[in-house]
């Protein structure tokens, strides 16, 4: 199950370059974000574990970047976790990977949404306001990983009174459909929007007659843990980054 969900997550989100080795996979995209500048150790490896570290730490020194690992407890090979902290490698940023079975999802219709199949100039207008991402280069980053998406989308954003006050979307593969990027203007939080959003993607994925949804959240986020805590979703599993610290 694990294994599944990484690999759906991953296109989800797809990097800008990816290199496979020896059952790892490494992501770049410019520094944007830790999921996409990432060592992915999902498959069993053959090399030996120190030699392949190194390995990673070349290459992102390569590309400017920090060396950062997605672990979770099925990451391979067994011991690589506690191999990481001994050579320094500090854990941060855990987060849940959460499920929600769509034949038990009470629908509720979404009052001032919109839902569109692509990422459209608005949607990545308010999706940039509202998460606060500012710059030219780290903009055109973020819009090319959303192109590099492979299978439909769902693109939902939230209006009040005519202005974008949230945002988010659905990436469609195989049976489910990954939640992603569920963003409320910080002067507009706290009024139900939020769910608004989730159930504008829903709504289509139900028509589409997709079975499962699934999410990640940071542990310790409580407004958006309460908020999928009463949606329905389940923790299926959590995942932590190893960063090495300088």
């Amino acid at each position: 199950m694990i294994r599944k969900m990484e690999e759906l997550a991953m296109n989800a989100w797809p990097a800008l370059q990816t290199k496979h080795y020896d059952g790892w996979v490494l992501r770049f995209a410019d520094g944007y974000t830790r999921r996409a500048n990432a060592v992915i150790p999902i498959y069993e490896s053959t090399i030996l574990l120190d030699k392949k570290i190194d390995f990673c730490e070349k290459e992102y020194a390569s590309h400017n970047l920090p060396t950062l690992f997605k672990l979770t407890a099925e990451s391979t090979p067994e011991g690589i976790d506690t191999r990481l902290e001994e050579r320094g490698y500090v854990r941060d940023n855990v987060a849940a990977l959460r499920i929600l079975d769509l034949g038990q999802y009470v629908r509720n219709e979404s009052q001032g949404v919109t839902i569109e199949s692509q990422f459209s100039n608005e949607w990545l207008e308010g999706f940039f306001y509202c998460s606060n991402i500012v710059g030219e280069k780290t903009q055109l980053t973020a819009k090319r990983i959303l192109d590099n998406i492979l299978g439909a989308v769902i693109c939902v954003t939230k209006q009040v009174e005519g202005k974008v006050v949230g945002c988010g979307y659905g990436a469609v593969e195989r049976d489910y459909i990954g939640i992603f990027d569920i963003v409320v203007d910080k002067d507009f939080r706290g009024n139900g929007y939020g769910k608004d959003i989730m159930n504008g993607i829903i709504g289509p994925a139900l028509q589409r007659k997709i079975r499962t949804a699934y999410l990640q959240v940071a542990v310790g986020n409580t407004p958006a843990e309460k908020l999928y805590d009463k949606i329905g979703f389940k923790e299926e599993y959590r995942y932590w980054y190893r960063r090495l610290e300088k």
